[in-house]
């Protein structure tokens, strides 16, 4: 059973890696730019690490959006599927990050 702590990273996690795919960022590239490693920003998007108030500033400022994007109701999310969570276009999106990255 998750304690409240835990359920607020990975209710973060989950903002901030929808905002990197809309925004169309790779995980690779938003860690460098943040100065953390990938394995890090992987950890904070699957809510096994906290965001720290200098790593939220760095991401609001690189994937120019309101701090308040990862926190705005975040009390009445409820639990969904993880299926309805990402879309076929934020999958295919990602799918070309990769495939550039590793190009």
């Amino acid at each position: 059973m998750m304690n409240m702590t835990e359920e607020y990273n990975r209710l973060i996690g989950k903002r901030v890696k929808m905002q990197r795919i809309t925004k169309k960022v790779s995980q690779t590239d938003l860690a460098k730019e943040m100065g953390v490693t990938q394995t890090h920003l992987s950890n904070i998007e699957n809510g096994r690490a906290g965001l720290t108030i200098p790593n939220l500033i760095k991401m609001h400022q690189i994937l120019e959006c309101p701090i308040s994007t990862f926190f705005v109701d975040i009390e009445g999310e409820k639990e969904a599927p993880d299926n309805n969570e990402i879309t076929l276009e934020n999958v295919m999106e990602l799918a070309k990050l990769l495939k550039r990255a590793r190009a």
